[in-house]
């Protein structure tokens, strides 16, 4: 279908019971050592050569290699969410530029394979006014080659300059709140000042995170590291003070991105053990504005 005629039949505003529901292409991909070790070499691991607990993320002949579980964000073209709004019949049409991901949830069914076959098929699963903008969720599964659930990938992403469409929308989620206390554990990382080039090797080409033109057309200075970049720190964060690295206990990673971060800027995550959840806030050292806030849920360890 020609992507013009569409946008030439777009609504003047969110048509909700258009949107609820419209499926997203199914698509598939593949994975092996090289995309893992890669991926967790753009969310900071290994920037110390002899951390042996990095190189089980890192090395594919360590005795314990395994795969992040943040490295679920990537399974999933980012150009797909756009696709299907473009095409989703009950959507105006808007621009690009305008589309914040504000926030991510990963659930967690079984570890990752070091290597596998994957199919995504998704949904647009609610919109929401906000007035200033629409909140789209998309919710993602990824499923193995024997069709067995991996993981899932919630997105919520908000769109400026098409609200007003008077639906509050039908979900109702929330982040647990900062409790008062200090917190339990903090974990302090830098990032690199080429680590957006890095990370976007993943998966995510958004010229906002390489080209200084297309980052001051946002507004910014100079590109802007990705936050699902800042979202895999915190993840590294959560497995190594939580889990002793076990991949086997996260069971789930929520985050709402609050600001941004520059590359080479340090991360701070101060954790808070609250039962089976690790509610945690991610700022920069450098400017001392947080950037990150959400949750994380464990598994229970398994009894020996």
């Amino acid at each position: 279908m020609d992507i013009g005629c569409v946008i030439k039949m777009k609504p003047k505003q969110v048509v909700p019971d258009q949107v609820r529901g419209y499926k997203l292409k199914t698509e598939s991909a593949n994975y092996g050592a090289n995309q893992t070790i890669l991926y967790a070499l753009g969310i900071g691991a290994s920037k110390d050569p002899l951390d042996k607990d990095d190189l089980n993320f890192t090395y594919e002949n360590a005795e314990n290699f395994k795969v992040l579980p943040s490295f679920g964000v990537t399974l999933g073209s980012i150009n797909s969410l756009f696709e299907a709004l473009m095409m989703c019949p009950g959507m105006p049409e808007f621009n690009p530029m305008k589309l914040l991901h504000g926030e991510h949830k990963l659930e967690l069914f079984k570890p990752f394979p070091t290597s596998q076959n994957v199919s995504i098929e998704g949904e647009i699963v609610d919109v929401a006014d906000k007035v200033k903008g629409a909140l789209v969720t998309i919710a993602c599964n990824i499923l193995d080659q024997d069709r067995n659930l991996l993981c899932r990938n919630t997105y919520k992403l908000f769109i400026r300059g098409i609200g007003g469409f008077g639906d509050k929308g039908t979900l109702n989620d929330s982040l647990p709140k900062i409790p008062e206390r200090a917190p339990d554990f903090q974990f302090t990382d830098s990032t690199q000042p080429n680590q957006a080039i890095l990370y976007r090797l993943a998966g995510d080409t958004n010229p906002l995170h390489i080209s200084p033109e297309m980052a001051a057309m946002g507004g910014f200075d100079k590109p802007i590291l990705h936050g699902l970049c800042f979202y895999g720190y915190a993840c590294r964060a959560v497995l190594k003070k939580f889990c002793n690295d076990d991949v086997n206990l996260l069971k789930s990673l929520a985050v709402r991105f609050t600001s941004h971060v520059f590359p080479g800027e340090t991360l701070v995550t101060e954790m808070w053990k609250e039962g089976n959840k690790v509610v945690f806030q991610q700022k920069t050292q450098e400017r001392g504005k947080p950037c990150a806030i959400g949750f994380a849920e464990l598994n229970p360890a398994p009894k020996l």
